[in-house]
């Protein structure tokens, strides 16, 4: 089923505020913006206790049986986005490019970070469960050199963070939690659970009190289905929560640490849609790549994720968004 779209005027004003009001033109990337240790990165913001994130997934870059067209399409819509919604930081959320094995796969893989890096924008990356690697540690330090890049996972199979930091200050004010879903074990499952809960621990002994965070994963959480099941959920569901045998006691773990606000997944592309459960949103990130399917159904696109918190409560923002420049609210869930 199709995108449900309402466009009112109260939107509109948001969109104009995601846009433009208050956050500043995006310009050429700093070196001094970027820092990175042993499993986490430092991403410093341009202003104060503010930024915007376009989240992609699902670039599927050499699936298809036209991947060249496709995978123009795909860098181009990138583009687009970052033109006309203005983040200063891009999320890749799993599946960047698609498969391949030995050389192939790694060449891919160097094909994808090239275009990502051209796009003078700090990128993060989450593998996905059709990122082919042979080679880790040639893939990581691809990842690791890339210009613009965050990526800090090669200690833990891809499992690292990113700390939001105002300039010249160390103690982030928002932190991304990155978790590999996918390997060494498929879904979120013990060893996910076990580093999570390491991760958890540390950033409670080093900041007090620890700051408030986000949590990417390719493959969604059992509980997307639960949201879905209790209509607690807004957006469009076109196909079943492929959680690929990941526990329910993921979420547990997540819920129970009292840091994570949200938790973002990719993976089933013709789904969209999001909502609360136990204090913690789970939202469907909008699939991006061409070469993958579903196309037909829900329009590729992206999600701008916005947080403030220069208010009196920290605040987070989300919206749907379109290379064209137009985004998506869905009148109901479908």
């Amino acid at each position: 089923m199709e995108d449900g779209f309402k466009f009112g005027r109260r939107d509109f004003l948001k969109v104009i505020a995601l846009t433009g009001v208050g956050f500043g033109v995006r310009g050429n990337l700093k070196a001094k913006s970027i820092e990175s240790g042993n499993n986490f990165a430092r991403y410093f913001t341009k202003e104060k206790g503010r930024l915007r994130l376009l989240a992609v997934t699902d670039l599927h870059f050499f699936d298809s049986t036209h991947p060249a067209e496709n995978n123009q399409k795909t860098v181009n819509a990138l583009r687009a986005m970052i033109e006309k919604f203005n983040p200063e930081l891009m999320l890749l959320n799993g599946d960047t490019w698609f498969e391949g094995t030995g050389q192939p796969s790694f060449k891919r893989c160097q094909w994808a970070c090239e275009q990502i890096g051209k796009l003078g924008i700090p990128w993060i990356l989450v593998f996905g469960n059709h990122d082919a690697i042979v080679d880790f540690k040639r893939v990581y330090q691809l990842l690791t050199d890339t210009p613009n890049s965050l990526f800090s996972g090669t200690e833990a199979y891809g499992n690292y963070r990113v700390e939001i930091c105002n300039s010249g200050e160390k103690s982030p004010f928002w932190i991304f939690i990155i978790i590999n879903d996918y390997y060494p074990v498929r879904g979120f499952n013990q060893y996910q659970i076990n580093w999570f809960n390491n991760e958890v621990a540390l950033l409670k002994q080093k900041y007090n009190p620890p700051p408030p965070c986000f949590l990417f994963c390719h493959i969604p959480l059992p509980q997307f289905k639960t949201l879905w099941k209790q209509g607690k959920a807004t957006g469009v569901k076109n196909e079943r929560v492929f959680y690929e045998g990941g526990t329910y006691k993921a979420f547990l773990a997540i819920k129970n640490s009292g840091m994570v606000k949200a938790v973002f997944a990719g993976h089933d592309h013709a789904n969209n849609y999001w909502g609360d459960l136990d204090g913690v949103r789970l939202q469907y990130l909008r699939a991006t790549g061409y070469g993958g399917y579903g196309g037909k159904k829900v329009k590729k696109g992206g999600t701008i994720i916005n947080i403030d918190i220069n208010q009196p409560e920290p605040k987070y923002e989300f919206l749907t968004v379109f290379e064209d420049g137009s985004f998506w609210v869905p009148e109901k869930s479908i």
